[in-house]
């Protein structure tokens, strides 16, 4: 419903008012004549409009919140994978560790291993140098008595209850019984691949002196290899005597022995073959 228009007039004091512009007031008039009231579509659209900002920064921070969450579930997600990485390289590193300890024992037994084959070849080494010597050693007998050196396939510098000095080993008859004459004496050190002892030096007549033993008088003692051919002193390996140890020089029988009793270089006694006493064998040493 249009409203209606009321129209006044202006009395301008002191003059008259002012011609008026009949194009103006036709376009005032039909201004106000045309206005229409505001609606309620208007006024929302209005509204609208002032909270418009408002808008947008409820969607601004809508999306930074989407943002923010998207970042964070990322985070999230990558934060898992990196842990379980890390467990797997843990794992890894464990079972790194568990191969590197094998690896140190097995180098550790290696070592030991090769320390025993070390010393096993080594001590083949030193037994083969061994053997070496001992059959150069039994090359140099004429005929070998491995039965008395070597019992059980293993051989020794003397046999068994000999002694040895410098080169050569020694039996000394301390108990067999009955005594016997020379040349049964003799017999017996044959048939153990050796003779009646040969003394040759004052070392070995200390030696021997200090081994022998006193029995029953100062007539008996030990049968020694020396006997009397064709009125000189020989020793039954052919060599002559050049010692000359008697106590008794001027006596006229042919063999002699070795007493306890008397000094160093005065101990051996001319005696007949006949006479029983005990002996002393020697045979060359094996050395090696």
């Amino acid at each position: 419903m249009e409203e209606e228009i009321q129209y006044s007039s202006v009395v301008f004091k002191g003059r008259a008012a002012p011609p008026r512009n009949n194009r103006e007031e036709v376009s005032v008039y039909s201004s106000i004549k045309n206005k229409k009231p505001l609606t309620s579509e208007t006024e929302v659209q209005a509204s609208g409009i002032r909270h418009h900002p408002l808008l947008c920064l409820g969607i601004i921070c809508f999306l930074l919140c989407a943002i923010i969450i998207t970042v964070i579930i990322y985070f999230a997600m990558e934060t898992k994978k990196l842990k379980l990485n890390l467990s797997d390289l843990e794992a890894k590193n464990e079972q790194l560790t568990l191969e590197k300890r094998d690896l140190q024992n097995q180098t550790e037994d290696l070592k030991m291993n090769m320390t025993k084959l070390q010393n096993q070849n080594e001590q083949l080494r030193n037994n083969s140098d061994k053997l070496n010597k001992i059959l150069a050693a039994i090359i140099s007998y004429t005929n070998f008595p491995a039965d008395l050196f070597c019992p059980d396939g293993v051989c020794q510098t003397c046999p068994k209850d000999w002694i040895q000095f410098q080169e050569s080993c020694y039996f000394f008859n301390h108990f067999i019984s009955p005594l016997k004459q020379w040349d049964q004496s003799r017999q017996l050190c044959q048939s153990m691949k050796s003779d009646l002892v040969v003394i040759s030096s004052l070392e070995e007549q200390n030696f021997i002196k200090n081994k022998i033993q006193y029995y029953y008088d100062t007539h008996h003692g030990y049968w020694i290899g020396l006997r009397k051919v064709n009125n000189k002193w020989i020793w039954v390996d052919g060599s002559p005597d050049t010692l000359g140890y008697w106590k008794n020089p001027g006596s006229s029988e042919d063999f002699a022995i070795i007493a306890k009793d008397p000094a160093l270089t005065q101990s051996w006694i001319q005696n007949i073959n006949g006479f029983l006493n005990r002996f002393i064998c020697e045979i060359k040493a094996l050395i090696f």
